[in-house]
């Protein structure tokens, strides 16, 4: 006795009719056409890369060179790829990057958080927009806020804007959703802090502040972007209950280095750098998606997701495209 099957086909999307194969397209996907009002529609698969007719093996590979420190002409002479599909990629990527990390870098378990801003530029540096009389917002130096977690190497939270109390606020608000539980929070000496870190946080972070003294500047060492020599560090207690001895901010900074290295746009002394907010912007939660899922760490043997108990096994850069 033989058992039949029955096959069911997709519904047309106007009249929800289930329609009958009606051959394929000229991409091999196999077509349907309603029973109901004849129309004909195709069942092709979910494109993680919306309207890029970019081939995925070579997005990948334009998105791992983007990761590692590859400028954007760099990739083209490489893959092939022109300059406008390149960056057009970045942005996409991105924004879908930005959400994924707000996504699933949300209320992890955490003692220990270093905070700190890393300088860059869009378009010019700030003298060259005064000298020039631009008040463009969207042009100037830029500052990234990076919440970094101790044990894990996870990059909790990062917030692009200014050195400011408003964006103070807005990254700690950023960091309180990030995180779940007490813990004691590091940071540099800038005043903007102490607000946000009571307004968001409230009681269950212990602050404490580590202030760095410097010597005097010279013109040499502001062309070369060499900081002044450290005469001097001072650890401040703001508030909680403070373990002076955790006070630091050296993992963070750490951090900040390897943003420099595998982002091209924030190499020193360089004509990469970003023309446009929106491109770096997308060039951050690109990075920093890559860093926490897909890039292994050494130190941990693992990468920082797998770490912080957000996933089970490392991504690759296929991986993160698809989530």
């Amino acid at each position: 006795m033989s058992t039949a099957t029955t096959t069911t086909h997709p519904a047309c999307p106007t009249c929800k009719v289930q329609g009958i194969k009606w051959g394929k397209d000229s991409k091999g996907h196999q077509r349907y056409r309603c029973k109901d009002c004849g129309s004909t529609f195709a069942n092709r698969p979910a494109r993680p890369l919306g309207s890029h007719r970019i081939p995925m093996d070579r997005a990948i590979l334009v998105l791992n060179l983007l990761t590692e420190g590859s400028s954007i002409r760099a990739i083209e002479r490489v893959t092939g790829t022109h300059r406008d599909t390149v960056c057009r990629l970045l942005r996409t990527v991105g924004d879908k990057c930005a959400d994924l990390l707000e996504r699933l870098v949300k209320d992890v378990e955490v003692s220990e958080v270093q905070a700190d801003e890393i300088w860059g530029f869009v378009g010019m540096k700030k003298k060259t927009l005064r000298e020039k009389k631009i008040t463009d917002p969207n042009l100037g130096d830029s500052w990234c806020w990076t919440a970094f977690d101790r044990d894990s190497n996870l990059v909790l939270a990062h917030h692009l804007g200014q050195r400011t109390a408003l964006h103070a606020d807005a990254f700690m608000e950023k960091v309180d959703g990030a995180t779940s539980g007490e813990f004691q929070l590091s940071t540099d000496g800038l005043e903007a802090y102490a607000n946000a870190v009571d307004f968001n946080l409230g009681a269950r972070a212990s602050y404490g502040q580590l202030v760095k003294k410097y010597g005097s500047t010279t013109k040499e060492d502001q062309r070369r972007y060499s900081p002044a020599s450290i005469i001097g560090i001072e650890k401040r207690t703001i508030s909680g209950d403070v373990d002076e001895a955790k006070i630091c901010t050296s993992h963070v900074e750490r951090c900040n280095l390897t943003i420099r290295t595998h982002m091209r746009r924030l190499t020193r002394l360089t004509c990469a750098f970003s023309k446009k907010w929106e491109n770096l912007r997308a060039a951050y939660a690109l990075h920093f998606a890559a860093y926490n899922f897909v890039k292994f760490n050494r130190s941990i043997r693992m990468t920082p997701a797998m770490k912080a108990g957000i996933v089970a096994k490392p991504w690759s850069m296929a991986d993160l495209v698809e989530a």
